[in-house]
C-alpha cells in the first residue's frame, strides 16, 4: 500500500482547497523550507506519478481530484498514524503475542505488506544497536525483552518516526490515546522551575514523551521491573517527588520501581558538575580538535567558546545515552544537506566520542555537534584576515580613508599593509599580499590577484572585492575528477557492490590503500552517506586516502541506500593534506541537493564531458 507522510497529506489537502499553491505558501503553512516542500512533492510524485504538477508561473496544482480524494479519504478513515512503524511496534508490544493475519486485517494491509514493514523495523533496530527484534513463529508476532527495553524501543521509534516533522508536541498527541501531553508538559514545567532546573525546549519534549510512555504503559498494566538505577540520591529524590506530583494531579498510581526509571531519566537531563570528568573531557576535546585541524585544515583550537560548549554538550550526551534519554533533532536532514563538510567533521568527532565513552550515537546527536561547529565557523570567518596592498597615485595621504573604508568586508578583516605608487610596483612581491587594489587601469602582476577600483571604493566596489575574495578562497574542484574514474550506465543491486567496484578502481590507480573499502563501510554504519536527490557520497570517517580524488558511478537503475533512492555515487578519496578543491566540490553538491531537476539531469548523462559540464555549470574541454 502506498502511504504518504503526514506532511505530504497536508500538502495534498491544500491542493484540494486551492487551484494553485506556491511552494512559499506551503513552506509558511508547514514551517519548513522551500527545498523540503520540493522534496515532499517529488516524494508524492514517486508514489503517485504525475499527481502534483508544477507550473513555473503559478505554483503547483493537481488535475486528478479523484486520486486526491481517494488518498485523503483513506488517511482520514484509518488515520495515517495506523500505517507508521511506531504504531505497528506499539501494538505488537501491547500484547505477548499477535496473530499476523488478524493484525494485517486490522491495519487494512496485506500480510506481505506487514511483513515488509516488520523487516524495516527490525533493520532499524539493528542499525540503532538494539538487540531486540520482532519475531514470527507459527504466524504469531512477538518481541522478547523487558519493560525498560520496550519503552526504549517505543521512544526511539516515536522520535525518529516524526523526526522530519515539526518539533511541537501536538504532532505527538495523536500517538497517545490515554495520556494528555499538554498536562504532563505543564506539570513538568512547574516542577522544573521549582527546582531551578533549566532545560531546552527540545529536552522538555523528550522528557514529556518519556513520561507519557511510562504512564500509558502503566495504564495498560505494564509496570517497570527491577532495573539498574542511578545511585545519586539527588536524582532519586527528584524522581520520588515528581512521581508523587503526577499521582496527585492526575490520579494515577505507580509501581515503586518507576522511581528508578524516573531517576535515570532525570540523570539524563540534569547535569551535576564533576571536576574529574570535566578534566578528562577537556583532554578529549583538545585532542579531537587537534586531529580535525590535521585532517580537515580547519583550526577550531583557538575558539574557547566552542570548547566550553562542547564540554557541556559531552557531559549531557554521556548522561543521555547511558540513561536512554535520547534527543531528536528535527533539523538533522537539513543540516546534513546544507552543511555536508561540517556534518562529516561531526561524524569524525562522534567516532572519537563513541570510542571514549563506549557508547553508540545516533545521527540526531551527531547533528547537534554540527550546530556547535557551525557557530564556531561563523566566529572564525569574522576573524578571517586578508593582507591587501593598494596601488594608488595618492600615496600615503589616502591610507586612513582606505583602511577605514575596507576594514571589514563582510566576514573578511582587511589589513592594508601598504599603499604604493606605480614606481614602487616591483616591491609588491616582497609584501606578499592576498590581493592588490589598483586605482590604475590594466595592471597585471604575475601570481598576485588584482582588483581594479571603479568608483573610489564605493559599495559596488566593496561587493565586488568580497566576491573576488570568495573566489580566491575556493579552488576549482575539476582537478578531483578523471575520465577513467567515471563510469556511466552501470548495474548494481546494492550499495556494497558499488562501493567495492569504485574502491577497486581507486586502488588500481594507487589513490587509496588496501583497506579503504572497509573504512567506508565502517562510516556507513555510523551515518549513511545518501543525502537525497538521487546521490550518495561514500567516504571514510577519517581522511585516509593517498590522493584527493573522486570516482563517479551513474547507475542505469536507482538502488535503495538507507531508504533513499540513489543513482549517482561520488566515492571520495580524501587525503590527510588539506585541499581546498573539496570545499568547491561540497559546495556544488549542496547546490545539487536543492535542485532536483539538475540532479535528475546529471543522473542521465552518458559521457564524462557531459557530466563535467553539468556538474561545473560551464563548458568543459577534455
Amino acid at each position: 500500500m502506498k502511504v504518504c507522510s503526514q506532511r505530504q497529506l497536508k500538502i495534498l489537502k491544500k491542493l484540494l482547497d486551492k487551484e494553485y499553491v506556491t511552494t512559499e505558501m506551503l513552506s509558511n503553512y508547514l514551517h519548513v523550507s522551500d527545498r523540503t516542500i520540493r522534496n515532499d512533492i517529488h516524494g508524492i510524485n514517486e508514489l503517485f506519478p504525475g499527481l502534483v504538477i508544477q507550473s513555473r508561473t503559478k505554483g503547483v496544482y493537481s488535475d486528478d481530484l479523484e486520486t486526491l480524494l481517494q488518498i485523503i479519504g483513506q488517511s482520514d478513515a484509518f488515520g495515517p498514524k495506523e500505517y507508521t512503524e511506531f504504531n505497528v511496534l506499539k501494538q505488537i508490544l501491547s500484547t505477548n503475542h499477535m496473530d499476523i493475519y488478524e493484525f494485517a486485517d486490522r491495519l487494512f494491509m496485506s500480510d506481505s505488506s506487514l511483513t515488509l514493514m516488520i523487516r524495516s523495523i527490525n533493520q532499524k533496530l539493528q542499525n540503532a544497536s538494539f538487540k531486540s527484534r520482532i519475531r514470527r513463529k507459527n504466524n504469531t508476532l512477538f518481541i522478547e525483552c523487558d519493560e525498560d527495553e520496550k519503552r526504549r524501543l517505543l521512544f526511539y521509534f516515536l522520535m525518529h518516526e516524526y523526526n522530519d516533522h515539526s518539533i511541537y508536541r501536538m504532532d505527538y498527541q495523536s500517538m497517545f490515546s490515554s495520556v494528555d501531553l499538554s498536562s504532563i508538559r505543564e506539570i513538568s514545567i512547574v516542577f522544573l522551575k521549582k527546582h531551578k532546573i533549566n532545560i531546552r525546549d527540545i529536552e522538555l519534549i523528550s522528557f514529556t514523551i518519556h513520561v507519557a510512555l511510562m504512564i500509558e504503559r502503566t495504564i495498560q498494566g505494564n509496570s517497570i521491573g527491577d532495573i539498574e538505577t542511578v545511585e545519586n540520591t539527588y536524582y532519586v529524590g527528584l524522581a520520588e517527588e515528581y512521581l508523587n506530583l503526577l499521582s496527585e494531579k492526575c490520579s494515577w498510581s505507580f509501581n515503586k520501581n518507576e522511581v528508578g526509571y524516573l531517576a535515570n531519566l532525570f540523570a539524563g537531563k540534569v547535569l551535576l558538575e564533576n571536576s574529574d570528568q570535566i578534566s578528562e573531557l577537556e583532554t578529549l576535546v583538545n585532542r579531537t580538535l587537534h586531529d580535525i585541524k590535521d585532517a580537515y585544515g580547519i583550526d577550531f583550537l583557538e575558539d574557547m567558546e566552542l570548547k566550553e560548549k562542547l564540554l557541556v554538550h559531552l557531559v549531557g550526551l554521556n548522561n543521555r545515552v547511558r540513561h536512554h534519554a535520547y534527543l531528536n533533532n528535527p533539523m538533522k536532514e537539513q543540516i546534513k544537506i546544507q552543511f555536508p563538510i561540517l556534518f562529516d567533521i561531526s561524524v569524525y568527532m562522534a567516532d572519537q566520542i563513541q570510542e571514549y565513552f563506549s557508547i553508540h550515537l545516533y545521527e540526531d546527536e551527531i547533528s547537534y555537534l554540527t550546530l556547535h561547529l557551525m557557530g564556531s565557523l561563523e566566529r572564525i570567518k569574522k576573524k578571517n584576515s586578508k593582507k591587501v596592498v593598494i596601488l594608488s597615485p595618492l600615496g600615503e595621504s589616502g591610507f586612513q580613508y582606505f583602511s577605514h573604508r575596507i576594514q571589514f568586508i563582510h566576514e573578511y578583516k582587511i589589513n592594508v599593509i601598504q599603499i604604493i605608487s606605480m614606481q614602487e610596483i616591483s616591491s609588491v612581491y616582497q609584501l606578499k599580499p592576498d590581493l592588490v587594489l589598483s586605482f590604475y587601469d590594466e595592471v597585471h602582476i604575475d601570481g598576485i590577484p588584482v582588483y581594479t577600483v571603479q568608483n573610489f571604493l564605493d559599495n559596488e566596489d566593496i561587493e565586488n572585492i568580497c566576491s573576488l575574495l570568495n573566489v580566491l578562497n575556493k579552488e576549482d574542484c575539476s582537478i578531483l575528477f578523471e575520465e577513467d574514474l567515471f563510469f556511466a550506465g552501470k548495474n548494481f543491486s546494492c550499495e556494497e557492490d558499488v562501493i567495492h567496484f569504485l574502491c577497486e578502481k581507486l586502488k588500481h590507480k594507487c589513490y587509496v590503500q588496501e583497506d579503504y573499502e572497509n573504512l567506508i563501510l565502517e562510516r556507513e554504519k555510523v551515518a549513511p552517506t545518501a543525502y537525497g536527490n538521487l546521490f550518495a557520497i561514500p567516504h571514510p570517517i577519517k581522511r585516509e586516502g593517498i590522493a584527493n580524488k573522486v570516482a563517479v558511478c551513474i547507475l542505469r537503475k536507482s538502488i535503495e541506500w538507507d531508504s533513499q533512492k540513489v543513482k549517482v555515487i561520488f566515492l571520495a578519496s580524501l587525503a590527510r593534506k588539506n585541499n581546498k578543491n573539496f570545499e568547491d566540490f561540497f559546495a556544488r553538491l549542496t547546490d545539487l541537493l536543492s535542485d532536483y531537476q539538475k540532479a535528475k539531469k546529471l543522473s542521465k548523462v552518458n559521457t564524462y564531458k557531459e557530466f563535467m559540464e553539468i556538474f561545473l555549470d560551464k563548458k568543459y574541454s577534455l
